[in-house]
């Protein structure tokens, strides 16, 4: 099947997204924030330790100690509380790579984004599998290594998965779906849009998964585009990162 036919056949999907809130359980706390909790939309998430990442290396080459603005500023940048002061946009991407299952996807995702790319962590802040499962990723009280040019002030999310080639399965869409809707809450964003949209040298999220995205927004309740995107006043160098050639 071609692209153009397959991200035909894929868009025809977001029609079965459940409209529903998602369910209340109990997301994971490794040490976050309880901000990050908010108590009445809970979202099952697998928390960084249950999926065994490495810890963050602020050794990293090219993410390398503490955002400075004016002296280090693809450092490693925290934002001030509270986060809905500053996240703006969600961005989606794919994996592009995959392994044995889930976990085994994430380990090398991260190992590509430390060892190859010289970041500090895992660029994206959100994983979800092809079985709806969704993994933490980088704090979310981290910018994230995801866009280039366009880091500060959204937050990654990534479907793993090489989209170019299949379509993301209806679990999947709807876990990505119900964790879109719980970061409308927690962090208020007005906007979604997919990497492609920012830096259009990348096919990523692959077409696939491109003919999903104004569905996406439009079921969370979001505008669909990069014009609501705006790095943090206190942070406008932005980071050049970018997690993906794909």
């Amino acid at each position: 099947m071609g692209a153009a036919g397959g991200a035909l056949a894929a868009g025809t999907l977001i029609a079965g997204l459940r409209a529903s809130r998602p369910q209340i359980l109990i997301l994971p706390n490794d040490g976050d924030s309880p901000e990050l909790q908010p108590e009445d939309n809970r979202l099952k998430i697998v928390s960084r330790g249950e999926w065994g990442a490495l810890p963050v290396d602020h050794s990293a080459r090219n993410e390398n100690g503490l955002y400075r603005k004016g002296g280090n500023p693809y450092g490693w940048y925290v934002y001030p509380a509270p986060l809905r002061e500053s996240y703006q946009t969600l961005v989606i991407h794919h994996s592009a790579v995959y392994e044995a299952d889930g976990p085994a996807t994430l380990s090398e995702i991260q190992r590509l984004h430390r060892d190859d790319r010289g970041w500090a962590d895992v660029g994206y802040h959100f994983m979800v599998d092809k079985d709806g499962t969704i993994y933490q990723g980088r704090d979310l009280t981290a910018r994230g290594a995801h866009t280039a040019g366009f880091n500060t002030g959204s937050a990654g999310i990534c479907l793993l998965g090489d989209f170019r080639f299949e379509a993301p399965s209806k679990d999947q869409l709807d876990a990505a779906l119900a964790l879109i809707r719980w970061l409308v809450e927690l962090l208020s964003p007005t906007h979604l849009a997919g990497h492609q949209q920012f830096n259009p040298a990348t096919i990523c999220p692959g077409p696939f998964l491109a003919a999903q995205m104004e569905g996406l927004s439009r079921a969370a309740g979001l505008r669909f585009g990069i014009d609501g995107y705006r790095p943090a006043a206190d942070a406008a160098d932005g980071c050049g990162c970018c997690t993906c050639a794909l």
